[in-house]
């Protein structure tokens, strides 16, 4: 063609995926298992652009400190220019009223290439779960109001226990992100 390349924002899952192992979106740091804690009412994404195309057969988050009647569910939006927009993908309730892994079992295919926005929301503010640091995360814009940290997710308003088809306005930020498994196929 012209001869322009057009490269994705991040470069994730760089190895081809095989069956049975567990991958993530981390792109940056060498240690994960950062304990954070996230708001209740706001669904929250961060980009996830796999080099490789990756089918996945569960998903997963870590519990560190139970919550009791605390819920969450994962969630996959596609890209439309750089924000998400339509729900490719919503778990059921994962129970954090316990500690530990919490799985939901779906195959879902992430194609090579592709922009996804991995994210989570919550009928609570859960803490101490599992994250990756705001500063582990792929860069998505400068915010205007301090140029030293980027904006690392994007948060949008919901009601638990239903995400919107379709996101809406979503308000780039600069805080931490659970840490999602994604287990392959």
């Amino acid at each position: 063609g012209s001869g322009d390349i057009v490269l994705g924002s991040g470069v994730h899952v760089l190895t081809k995926p095989v069956s049975g192992r567990t991958y993530n979106a981390r792109t940056t740091c060498t240690a994960g298992g950062f304990v954070g804690s996230f708001s209740g009412s706001s669904i929250q994404l961060y980009p996830f652009i796999p080099a490789n195309s990756l089918t996945v057969s569960s998903f997963a988050v870590n519990v560190s400190t139970l919550a009791i009647g605390g819920l969450l569910r994962i969630l996959v939006y596609s890209d439309l220019n750089g924000v998400p927009t339509t729900k490719l993908l919503e778990s059921t309730s994962l129970d954090c009223s316990t500690t530990g892994v919490k799985t939901y079992t779906a195959s879902f295919t992430f194609t090579a290439g592709t922009v996804y926005w991995l994210g989570y929301y919550a009928n609570m503010t859960l803490s101490a779960m599992f994250t990756f640091s705001a500063t582990d995360l792929t860069p998505i814009s400068a915010p205007t109001s301090n140029f030293s940290n980027a904006n690392r997710i994007v948060t949008a308003a919901a009601t638990f226990p239903n995400a919107p088809s379709t996101l809406g306005t979503a308000t780039p930020a600069t805080t931490d992100a659970l840490y999602i498994n994604l287990i392959s196929a």
